[in-house]
């Protein structure tokens, strides 16, 4: 999760990368990020309302939802307050997988761990931050949206997935901009972001070619 104490004003970086190097970005939505976003809401709300996840999308491929590591049985019911995280899972094998689906004939053997069903709700429209984590398959189907209208991260993670797989990186990013200004690609290491928020802007190049 990203951490708490990083400033409320994130610096502003705005990559275009070739469509496997956007891929990779796909990695940090694992993690956590911070959305910004209209709360007191269900999580199909926000999911499919506020975030623009299809509804047949949240229905069928999106198996297993947490909320603050519960297991979310109906996401018309769970409702998402601010600081609140939210775990988004295609289909996972096993019966661990099978337990934790929406709905599952398993839910009575999870009581403990399922969300209620219920909650207080703060009134319509109060805006705050959640915690947002895709996993497995999601992060490559629903990452690469995320990011290309930004997600919010520490910049200890940006950081720490370049210095992973720097030579790709650097071979793969076409453009970079830190807070509006062009930046060669290695300046991206030269900056430590560790203790500060980052806005992520991930961009495929135009045409889609590796």
């Amino acid at each position: 999760m990203p951490d708490n104490h990083l400033a409320e004003t994130p610096i502003r970086i705005t990559l275009t990368a070739t469509p496997k190097v956007c891929e990779k970005f796909c990695l940090l939505t694992g993690n956590g990020f911070r959305i910004r976003a209209r709360l007191g809401c269900s999580v199909r709300e926000l999911l499919c309302g506020q975030l623009g996840i299809e509804p047949a999308y949240l229905a069928g491929r999106i198996q297993t939802i947490f909320l603050n590591g519960q297991v979310v049985d109906d996401p018309e019911l769970a409702v998402v307050l601010p600081g609140s995280t939210i775990a988004l899972s295609a289909a996972m094998p096993g019966i661990a997988g099978a337990m934790l689906r929406k709905k599952s004939r398993y839910a009575p053997m999870r009581t403990e761990l399922s969300h209620p069903s219920s909650g207080t709700r703060p009134g319509p429209g109060v805006e705050g931050d959640v915690v947002l984590k895709l996993f497995n398959l999601l992060q490559q189907e629903l990452g690469l949206r995320f990011l290309s209208r930004g997600i919010r991260i520490s910049g200890g993670a940006l950081r720490g997935l370049l210095e992973s797989r720097w030579d790709a990186f650097r071979a793969g990013i076409l453009t970079a901009e830190v807070s509006g200004e062009p930046v060669a690609t290695n300046a991206l290491l030269d900056t430590d972001w560790t203790s500060q928020e980052v806005l992520l802007v991930v961009e495929p190049q135009a045409g889609g070619a590796d």
